[in-house]
């Protein structure tokens, strides 16, 4: 007999899914996926009604099969309006809405992180590191110990973080958007050392209050109008744009708040270190994103092993808290097996078939080792293969590939395929047993750590300006298609090593279907789409035929977007009124 928890966060989050574990006495299984992938938006701040059915139909369930909701709090530990702004979004509607009788629980933010690095681990003990913008009552940083399936709380700092001021940054100065980290993460390596940001470090307390506001920064108002919005950040400063981001005043900064969290890194993770006297560290938050500085805390913090949870933004939160509950509710021992991070669902060859047939779109047959030589001859490759990558980071089933001796296809790829700024990197993807001929590291497999490259000149287009760069080792156990492909790639180029990045346009999500495959790939000017063994070659058509093809394919996927939608409120919601959604609203 097999039961199901289903994990989901508690309010309107960026990076809002679903998760549901399905176990028995001896078998537990699961299934994960972000919002964004399937309403194709990215950062939606929506409830994830439409993940959810996407793991139910997954087990083949209902909502009434499942026999535990794990939840987590933000600002009050509530199921219902957890969030006290005078702020009634549609996302708390819903949640009244629901049909779910059975019991709720909810569980602290940052403990729902530390479940999900934990657990997905191999270690049995370990010192577990929190460090995030901000979670359940604005804790920013936490201290966890992980033992015998038990994770203890050691201690917690709230109101200011080296999330929030990395984000204020980004924002406010940068002008690099929502979930634009990254970004400036790419840039600081262009910067020196011209700005100065104040910060004092005491144990786990990481103070900003002389350069920036505390949280929160959001209210009613502010909501409704981005005019009334404080800039967080205490001192002067100018505002980037898209023409001048590259001068050195920008750069500047970004290799500041860069060389702060660094900094901050390190702290924490020593202090972790002699608080908890642990070998071995597990590591979340959306801080943990930062492959630069995990891979410092790492070093010189002399931990003899680290783990970062693949999806260890918020958009991960659904599978710690299913996890919690898994093992804390339901008092089970045995891990789940993760050894990748692909936790979407798998989609038929036959109905691939179908889709190309209707759409008339040409294919053919090819190998593995077809593949690598396209790749080899200079081609811009899109794969599509098995089930989706969790968190943000493409992991070779949802990835854009190149030959990275090229030293001209990295500017390519910005330019005419993910339509971005020439300063971003791509990352590497090596097979694992020549990593450390290639990089000063062993093992990375989810593009979590960035390190030193030993041949940059060898792999130019994914090495950054710096000569580092943030890899992902591949090996048979983890996804053998990939592994075999870049083995076919080294023993024609005798380079064990893939440009890999992820399978999506400036703006979007990272593809989920098949359909999602097809549009980014006639939207832009990717040479060859592989799905696994079925190719299609750009050549195939005129540029007119690509844009009517384009068309057809977004037609399509809106009205099942839309359709999906109309089910998933009919199935899991009841009485569900746009018009009293929007009653309750303006009371």
């Amino acid at each position: 007999m097999f039961k199901y928890i289903l994990g989901i966060q508690s309010f309107a989050n960026a990076d809002s899914g679903a998760c549901i574990i399905k176990f028995s006495n001896n078998l537990v299984d699961y299934v994960a996926i972000s919002e964004e992938r399937l309403v194709r938006k990215k950062f939606p701040y929506t409830f994830p009604i439409n993940s959810i059915s996407y793991c139910l139909d997954h087990f083949n369930i209902e909502l009434n099969d499942i026999d535990l909701l794990v939840s987590d709090w933000i600002r009050e530990k509530k199921w219902k309006r957890s969030a006290p702004a005078y702020d009634y979004q549609m996302f708390d509607y819903i949640k009244e809405k629901l049909k779910f009788k059975k019991q709720i629980l909810q569980i602290n933010h940052h403990l729902a992180h530390a479940a999900s690095c934990y657990y997905t681990s191999k270690f049995n003990n370990a010192a577990i590191l929190i460090i995030d913008h901000n979670g359940s009552d604005l804790e920013t940083n936490s201290y966890f110990i992980g033992n015998k399936n038990k994770i203890s709380h050691l201690e917690t700092y709230k109101l200011f973080g080296i999330g929030a001021a990395y984000s204020a940054v980004t924002k406010n100065i940068l002008n690099l958007g929502t979930g634009g980290e990254g970004k400036t993460m790419g840039l600081a390596p262009y910067g020196g050392k011209n700005k100065k940001i104040e910060f004092k470090l005491n144990g786990i307390k990481t103070d900003f209050s002389k350069f920036m506001l505390r949280l929160p920064f959001s209210d009613i108002l502010n909501h409704e109008s981005k005019n009334l919005r404080a800039n967080p950040i205490k001192q002067s400063h100018k505002q980037a744009n898209k023409k001048n981001i590259m001068q050195k005043y920008f750069c500047d900064w970004a290799h500041e708040i860069q060389d702060v969290s660094e900094k901050i890194l390190v702290h924490l993770g020593k202090d972790i270190k002699k608080k908890t006297d642990q070998v071995n560290i597990c590591l979340a938050g959306g801080v943990a994103l930062n492959c630069v500085a995990n891979e410092k805390l790492f070093k010189k913090a002399r931990f003899k092993d680290m783990y970062v949870f693949p999806a260890c933004s918020d958009s991960g939160i659904p599978m710690g808290l299913s996890l919690w509950g898994y093992h804390n509710f339901f008092k089970k021992s045995k891990r789940i097996n993760f050894d990748n991070a692909y936790t979407g669902k798998s989609y038929h060859k036959n109905d691939i078939i179908k889709l190309l047939t209707r759409f008339k779109i040409k294919y053919e047959t090819k190998c593995n080792s077809d593949l690598a030589k396209i790749i080899s001859e200079g081609n811009i490759v899109s794969l599509f293969s098995g089930k989706s990558e969790y968190g943000p980071r493409a992991l070779g089933n949802r990835s854009i590939l190149a030959d990275p001796r090229d030293p001209n296809i990295r500017d390519l790829i910005n330019i005419k395929v993910k339509h971005r700024e020439l300063f971003r990197p791509f990352a590497p993807a090596v097979l694992e047993e020549y990593c450390q001929k290639y990089f000063e590291l062993e093992s990375s497999p989810f593009m979590l750590r960035a390190v030193k490259c030993k041949k940059p000149k060898k792999i130019p287009s994914a090495v950054h300006i710096d000569n580092s760069a943030r890899v992902q080792t591949v090996n048979k156990k983890q996804n053998l298609f990939f592994y075999n492909l870049i083995k076919e790639f080294f023993k024609i180029t005798n380079v064990p090593v893939l440009l890999n990045t992820s399978f999506n346009d400036a703006g979007e999500p990272l593809v989920e279907t098949p359909l999602d495959a097809l549009i980014c790939f006639f939207q832009t000017k990717i040479d060859y789409l592989f799905f696994e063994n079925y190719v299609i070659d750009t050549k195939y058509f005129s540029l007119k035929q690509k844009k009517e093809i384009y068309l057809k394919l977004k037609q399509l996927r809106q009205k099942q977007i839309v359709d999906n939608e109309k089910k998933a409120i009919k199935t899991l919601l009841s009485n569900f009124s746009r018009k009293e959604y929007e009653d309750r609203k303006k009371v």
